[in-house]
């Protein structure tokens, strides 16, 4: 499709390292959107062609929490000139809303609040990953294409080495601390993430060597590479995150394209995708036990039958095509 003939988008943040925007703009790209930066040339665009380009917006509200004083306060002006500008120039503004609430704020989460309310006045509703929150709703893409997946399905199964596995940012609404608290010491975790705070890290630690658990935590940030070598080679992945902070989580998504099983504790995602698949298990952590986890597994090449038939490139064409043509 030649670019003159492809309609304009525009996404917020303009530069991310978080592949989920790629993935989103290739899903858009099929159909027939030319996505550009939130940067000086959506400005001028918007101006000389008004109500004639949508505008897509992640993270918002997320993104005025996690910085200095002074950067913040300009980031929050900055962001509520970014909404009131995208809904009088714009054709349509998608918001697409991706936590409870901030998960960088350390108390209030006033600024948060009033930027959710400035897109209600303007009446932009919340569009999420996840149909429990809003419907209609968008599919959050897998880390793998379609095609990798099927060569996966194909392969010779590896042996899997690390039985439980915990990965990503080391941030307290992850709820790692009360696991280790209830972890069984006979049960060996692995731990793959960077802790950047310091007296957390030290909490985590003492907890780890005054009870004696099989725990091994490589306090780093791992590559892409090495993250997904890490989930081939792991059974479960732990996802205990705390209710009411996040709606959806890439880490989720990023284990199961893998492969994974996920132990899921009893926050509203993780009832809700427990239901839906057999792969996702519903745990207390404190019962968790090598006999349930053998009892429970599901092999990888059937959740990856699972992901590929619910996750796949073209649900999450499909769900964007239902966004954009909805009223």
């Amino acid at each position: 499709m030649k670019q003159e003939s492809m309609q304009k988008a525009f996404m917020y943040p303009p530069r991310s390292q978080n592949e989920f925007l790629d993935l989103n703009k290739k899903a858009l790209h099929k159909l027939g959107y030319d996505v550009q930066p939130t940067d000086l040339t959506f400005i001028r665009y918007l101006l000389s062609h008004p109500k004639k380009a949508i505008v897509i917006l992640n993270w918002v509200e997320d993104r005025v929490y996690g910085r200095s004083y002074k950067t913040t306060v300009q980031y929050f002006f900055k962001m509520i000139l970014l909404v009131i500008f995208s809904k009088i120039c714009a054709k349509k503004v998608i918001w697409i809303k991706h936590n409870f609430r901030p998960h960088n704020s350390k108390g209030s989460t006033k600024r948060f609040d009033f930027l959710c309310k400035l897109y209600s006045l303007l009446n932009i509703p919340p569009i999420s990953l996840e149909s429990y929150f809003s419907k209609p709703s968008l599919i959050h893409p897998l880390y793998k294409s379609n095609n990798e997946l099927i060569e996966d399905l194909g392969a010779t199964e590896q042996k899997s080495t690390i039985e439980v596995l915990f990965f990503g940012g080391i941030k307290p609404y992850k709820n790692l601390d009360k696991v280790l608290l209830d972890w069984p010491p006979s049960l060996s975790l692995k731990i793959a993430g960077k802790c950047s705070d310091p007296s957390y890290t030290r909490m985590l630690e003492k907890v780890i060597n005054e009870r004696g658990l099989k725990v091994d935590w490589e306090n780093r940030f791992l590559s892409t590479d090495e993250l997904n070598e890490m989930l081939k080679a792991s059974k479960f992945v732990l996802l205990p995150h705390s209710d009411n902070t996040m709606i959806s989580s890439g880490s989720f998504y990023h284990a199961i394209g893998e492969g994974c099983n996920v132990l899921v504790n009893a926050s509203q995602f993780g009832r809700v995708k427990s239901e839906q698949h057999s792969f996702v298990h519903l745990v207390d952590i404190g019962k968790i036990s090598k006999e349930m986890l053998r009892t429970n597994f599901v092999s990888k090449k059937e959740v990856r039958k699972e992901v590929l038939a619910c996750y796949g490139e073209n649900r999450v064409v499909e769900a964007w095509n239902t966004v954009l043509n909805n009223a």
